[in-house]
């Protein structure tokens, strides 16, 4: 009898041991969450983890996450849990934990953890083939139809066919989670701000964009044109392209900035520089005397117009794997290297191309501070052996791994880029004193190069023209974007006020073209000079137009939040940008004869 009750009570001391050994650590039937992982797919978070150990008949099994220490959701127990409510820059904390019914709520126990850092942005990329059906007048050389001045006397862009080649609608949308800016470019001669027979302007085209995409405002948009001197004539002066054409452009790259903004994915944006300047020309130095690969002219170096822009910016967006989203390089040789088939976009779509083959993703080159500076083709004779485009005899795969090098080079010394993103635009207003220029938009029609651009108030007042300057920024990166062929001084200009922590990307061609835009104003009589080897000052609206785009560029900085030092030669230019545009009220367009 006492033995037996020394058994019941020993059993009982058992019973009340087991449960205050489960309080001490509460393991339960359901097994923990292991080897859980967090990583960005996309625009997302994906929660990753083993499969979860359930005892027989346990009921309702899931696995319950908390983002931060808050509840962020509840999944099979498979997975994956993924996070749709995150933001460029964010970082977060997850803790997972299994549970499920067994008579009672279990759940496993230590909850899992793991914490993401996102990247800086999100950023997308997307193309579309624009490439013209039979045959197309071409934009570049010379001027006019042939119909008053005759093609050997002055030479002209011509017609071509597609042959093999195909030109696009390139474009990039980076957002920082609050804002988004767009980067594109249309491979074609170049476009206007405006047209005078439809919606088709490049301003037009990001105010559709905006109107579809509100995240993306129009003056966070920047479009250039590559400046092909081998594409389609989309400005009028070489004969021109039909309406139909104008709208399929237009048509193809609003998709496409629309498709690379829907596209975005989580990634980190890389940006370095390489030196390439052995392979441009400043056409007012005696190395464009040099232009063949052995010296032509033996000779001490002059420049009447000293600087070019010599310098290969590339930009690379990877996501955190490491998979390129897109390759961006920009870079100031004219579209005049040749070297393709029929209809083509010179280097810019050779290069692009290139770097699509090469990195993966969409490749999008641009043209930098093209005014006064052409390239070597693919050679001059101060060009550096050692790019490997001297080895090769055809133009066209020997610009491409001279370029090429370069941007390799770059990325390879490339260096993270953080912080906002923004955008703005200023309309400014010139008087087109350049007599050529004016004689074009007045009477070109009668000599076979009708100009394409609006004739209407308020881009053409009288005989003043309105146009737009534009500037995006990615944390220490600007994209200034010249409405023309700007000259090496506008970006050194902007250089200079904002200070080395920057880089400046000075683009040619951004949302208008209006021909050579010379800096400073004192080099205008000695382009005009030159006149009889270089059409520089032919193709110019008024002297003031450069340095006036390059101090609205400068203030345009100031809006983006960089603090930028305005000289003292553009206290007239802002000035008279801050009185806004009055003749834009006017009624009545510029004077068209006949």
């Amino acid at each position: 009898m006492r033995r037996s009750l020394l058994l019941v009570v020993a059993l009982a001391v058992v019973a009340v041991a087991v449960p205050a050994a489960r309080a001490a650590q509460p393991a339960g039937p359901v097994g923990a969450i292991d080897n859980l992982t967090a990583n960005t797919v996309g625009r997302t978070v994906e929660l990753r983890w083993s499969a979860v150990r359930f005892p027989g008949g346990a009921t309702d099994a899931a696995v319950v996450v908390e983002r931060d220490g808050r509840p962020a959701g509840r999944v099979a127990p498979a997975g994956p849990f993924v996070d749709t409510n995150v933001l460029p820059g964010e970082r977060h904390r997850y803790a997972v934990h299994a549970e499920a019914t067994t008579g009672k709520r279990q759940q496993s126990w230590p909850a899992a953890s793991a914490s993401v850092q996102l990247p800086a942005y999100a950023i997308g990329a997307a193309t579309a083939d624009i490439t013209p059906t039979g045959l197309t007048n071409l934009g570049g050389f010379g001027l006019g139809d042939g119909r008053l001045f005759p093609d050997a006397v002055v030479g002209r862009g011509g017609q071509a066919k597609p042959a093999g080649e195909h030109i696009r609608a390139r474009a990039m949308v980076i957002d920082d989670g609050r804002a988004a800016v767009a980067i594109a470019v249309i491979e074609t001669q170049g476009m206007f701000a405006a047209y005078e027979d439809g919606p088709w302007g490049l301003l037009d085209m990001g105010k559709r964009v905006a109107k579809d995409i509100p995240a993306l405002p129009a003056d966070h948009i920047i479009i250039a044109t590559d400046h092909t001197h081998s594409g389609p004539d989309t400005i009028g002066a070489w004969g021109g392209v039909p309406d139909s054409y104008m709208k399929f452009i237009a048509d193809q790259m609003v998709g496409a900035i629309e498709q690379a903004f829907n596209t975005r994915q989580l990634a980190n944006l890389w940006e370095g520089d390489s030196d390439a300047s052995d392979l441009i020309y400043n056409q007012a130095c005696t190395e464009a005397l040099n232009q063949s690969p052995t010296p032509d002219y033996p000779g001490p170096s002059v420049c009447a117009t000293p600087g070019k822009d010599g310098i290969v910016r590339a930009l690379q967006a990877r996501t955190p794997s490491g998979t390129p989203v897109v390759t961006y390089m920009a870079y100031a040789a004219h579209a005049t290297a040749g070297g393709g088939n029929g209809i083509h976009g010179d280097w810019p779509q050779f290069v692009s191309d290139a770097m699509a083959a090469e990195y993966g993703g969409v490749g999008l080159a641009m043209e930098g501070a093209n005014g006064g500076t052409q390239p070597c083709r693919p050679t001059c004779a101060f060009t550096e052996p050692s790019n490997p485009g001297t080895k090769i005899k055809d133009r066209k795969p020997a610009i491409v791994a001279n370029y090429m090098a370069h941007v390799r080079d770059a990325l390879a010394h490339a260096s993270i880029v953080e912080g906002p993103v923004t955008g703005a635009q200023e309309f400014i207003r010139e008087p087109i004193t350049g007599p050529a220029v004016l004689a074009l938009f007045t009477a070109g029609q009668y000599a076979g190069a009708k100009l394409l651009r609006s004739h209407e108030s308020p881009w053409v007042v009288g005989t003043t023209i309105r146009t737009v300057v534009s500037s995006v920024r990615v944390g220490r990166v600007v994209f200034a974007g010249t409405p023309g062929e700007g000259f090496y001084a506008i970006g050194a200009g902007v250089r200079r006020a904002v200070g080395d922590r920057t880089e400046v990307i000075q683009l040619g061609l951004a949302n208008d073209q209006l021909g050579y835009l010379i800096a400073p104003v004192g080099y205008v009589p000695v382009i005009a000079a030159e006149v009889a080897v270089n059409d520089n000052i032919i193709f110019n609206v008024s002297p003031t137009i450069g340095d006036h785009v390059m101090c609205t560029s400068i203030e345009l900085t100031k809006r983006l939040g960089l603090d930028a030092q305005t000289p003292a030669p553009c206290a007239p230019y802002n000035a008279a940008d801050a009185a806004g545009d009055p003749l834009g009220a006017v009624p009545l367009g510029g004077v068209v004869a006949g």
